[in-house]
């Protein structure tokens, strides 16, 4: 998502001393004798990111790009102002998750990709990696969605099943998984953790005690001692998700931490459905049938090599319609003055398309996409 960029007085210095920097290090990256082609880098302005980028040209000739990203929050203007505060804190943990990723994803896979690290300056702080040519998960949905063709079709289909496929390798192969004993009764601890505090933050528009009752009859029948956890990406959304040029899949923002494989999985199965724009439209952005064939994918590629573990994605998916239906709902409280009266009207909009979406991933428990069951609904 772009966002603004407003030249501070310092900046010109700040922006002097990182080209200073990535000249410094051109010999390193890509041998005696590369050169900038410019001194002056483009700045790129994202929401959560400011990118400078640098153009290349190395000892034969090639033209190769480099990304410096310094970390920002969308009231930062400037870069002065990005670089002094205090949002960096794991900056340097991201740059050692991209080498680590980028020494074990095979250069040779067709399939799978990684970003290239060039260097960690820590003065700024900030990452310099080489650009990754790609378009993100969520530019390839809205494509479909608005031309419908059979190619943008197809290359969907293809993104999400490498979706599946880079995940999987994510956590089987990068890392390894660990089958750890967790019970229903475990699950449906989550599950009310997540809708105590939805029933609190709603101001009791939502009654905790339906929710754990929905899951409690959704699983009632399905048991489940055991669940591989992994080394998670922690962030696994459709922004987060590169498709290369090349037709290889990407993914950055690496957080890991322990957790069970499903979290991830779940979280990229339906964050489609909770992006502002689903929600403003009243879960009419995306179609269905687009949004079935998406999570088909993704679904089909991660248990491409190993297939059983659909029932614990599908409950996921459920709990990660939890995990953002609460942010919303603490995200609402939080405004103050007119913001906050504003808000207003949202609360009831933000229950009312939760709760059905919520239905739906209830339903898939256990049935494939085109089969619908009643029980465990909850009404607000």
């Amino acid at each position: 998502m772009v966002a603004r960029y407003r030249p501070g007085k310092k900046d010109g210095i700040l922006t002097k001393e990182i080209t200073d920097d990535v000249g410094a290090s051109l010999e390193e990256w890509y041998g005696t004798g590369s050169t900038l082609d410019l001194d002056i880098p483009e700045i790129r302005s994202h929401r959560n990111s400011f990118m400078l980028r640098y153009s290349i040209t190395t000892p034969a000739g090639q033209k190769k790009h480099a990304l410096v990203k310094i970390r920002r929050n969308p009231k930062m203007d400037t870069l002065t102002e990005a670089i002094q505060g205090d949002i960096h804190q794991s900056v340097q943990m991201e740059y050692q998750s991209l080498l680590f990723v980028y020494n074990r994803i095979p250069a040779q896979d067709e399939n799978l990709g990684a970003i290239r690290p060039l260097s960690f300056f820590e003065k700024y702080p900030a990452i310099a990696m080489e650009e990754y040519p790609s378009r993100t998960l969520r530019q390839i949905l809205d494509k479909q969605r608005s031309s419908g063709t059979d190619r943008s079709s197809c290359e969907l289909k293809d993104a999400a099943r490498k979706t599946g496929r880079w995940l999987y390798y994510f956590h089987h192969n990068i890392h390894t998984p660990t089958n750890t004993p967790y019970t229903t009764e475990d699950i449906l601890r989550e599950v009310q953790d997540y809708a105590v505090q939805i029933e609190t933050f709603s101001q009791r528009r939502v009654i905790a005690s339906r929710i754990l009752d929905a899951f409690s009859k959704k699983l009632e029948h399905n048991l489940i001692d055991w669940v591989d956890f992994s080394q998670s990406h922690a962030d696994m959304t459709i922004d987060n998700v590169l498709y290369s040029d090349d037709h290889r899949v990407c993914v950055v923002d690496i957080k890991t931490r322990l957790a069970p494989i499903y979290a991830d999985l779940g979280l990229v199965l339906i964050h489609p459905e909770t992006s502002r724009r689903e929600i403003l439209f009243g879960g009419r952005y995306y179609p269905d049938s687009l949004l079935r064939e998406y999570r088909a994918q993704i679904v089909a590629g991660y248990f491409e090599e190993k297939p059983g573990g659909e029932l614990l994605a599908r409950i996921y998916s459920a709990i990660k319609v939890l995990d953002k239906w609460l942010m919303y709902e603490e995200l609402l409280q939080r405004y103050k003055g007119a913001k906050h009266l504003l808000s207003l009207p949202a609360g009831p909009w933000i229950s009312r398309y939760f709760t059905s979406l919520l239905n739906k991933h209830l339903e898939l428990i256990g049935n494939n996409e085109t089969e619908q069951a009643q029980e465990g609904e909850i009404t607000t």
